[in-house]
Parts: structure tokens; sequence; C-alpha cells
């Protein structure tokens, strides 16, 4: 994948497993990217008791609502699909900055979790950064998605502090 420029080079992101891609995400990619929300998500609002169309309604909230904050708050940021043999598995959404690359959000649909594809993801990201002399990765977890913040600190990221009232924001540092 060729996508995405710091200052002037551009950002390559090669997983080392050949069945794993990154591909710049299009028009047509919505509804993956809906469904993808839908995954992950249910699960966590359905926790919480709510089911059939209060549920649907919620999620659909849900993801009108995060689509529009990072739009917002990311405006030039890079939206790419993960692909396993071709077939769309999961997002990676892309702040990239000189000093750092921030990953406003990374999902793999539930049935690909767990296989792997995250922490190629999150090696070739760093690699492709050290390439290009970034000092850093940096993200932002739900403190109550514990599994996540697991995955994070294996991966070598540290936390740096508060994000909000339900955020932790951490930071791997590449230098």
């Amino acid at each position: 994948m060729r996508d995405g420029m710091i200052d002037g080079a551009a950002l390559d992101i090669v997983p080392d497993d050949p069945a794993l891609r990154l591909r710049p995400a299009g028009p047509s990619d919505e509804p993956f990217i809906r469904h993808l929300f839908e995954e992950v998500r249910t699960g966590q609002f359905a926790a919480t008791g709510l089911s059939g169309p209060i549920l649907d309604q919620v999620i659909a909230q849900q993801f009108s609502s995060q689509t529009a904050g990072y739009a917002a708050q990311f405006p030039d940021a890079l939206s790419l699909i993960v692909t396993r043999d071709g077939t769309a598995i999961g997002r990676l959404l892309l702040h990239c900055a000189s000093e750092r690359l921030h990953i406003v959000d990374i999902a793999l649909l539930p049935a690909d979790c767990g296989h792997g594809a995250g922490t190629k993801i999150i090696e070739s990201l760093a690699a492709s950064a050290r390439q290009l002399s970034v000092e850093a990765l940096t993200l932002t977890v739900l403190a109550s998605n514990v599994a996540a913040h697991r995955f994070y600190l294996r991966r070598g990221f540290a936390e740096t502090g508060q994000a909000g009232a339900a955020h932790i924001a951490m930071r791997k540092d590449l230098t």
C-alpha cells in the first residue's frame, strides 16, 4: 500500500503476511465500515440489556456520531481497509504528522481477532514510521476496553495519561 505522505515521503504499510494487505477506503466501502462498527459494538451495547430495534437505533446513532466526530477532529486522516486474501476484515484510520502517527481507530471483525492480524498491522505501521523517522505511534483506548488496552501494552505502548473522561492515551516510541 502506498498512501499518505509525511513531509513529502510516502507511507508504506506492508504486513509481513502476504495474505494481509491494506488499501485506501473508498465510497464503496461505506457498507463494510458500517457493518464492522455494528459487529464490534453490538456486543458492547447488548450487554447493557438493549435489544431489537432499540439496539439497532443506538448502534446507528453511535456510528453516525463517531463518523462525524472523526471527520471533524481528523479531516485529513487516512482511511484504510484491512484485507485478508482480498476480503475486507477491518479498518485502520490513521492521522499522519511528521513527529507521530496517531491511530484514530483500528478494528477487525470479531471472527478475525486473535489470529495475529492486529499485531502484524501495528508492526508494519511501526516499521514504516521508523523508515520515515517518525518518533512515535499514538492512540487512545477506551478505559473499559481491557482487552484492547492489554493488547497495546504487549505491543510496546505505554500509558501517557487520560484522554477525556473515558479514554487512556498511549504512546509507542520508535526512536
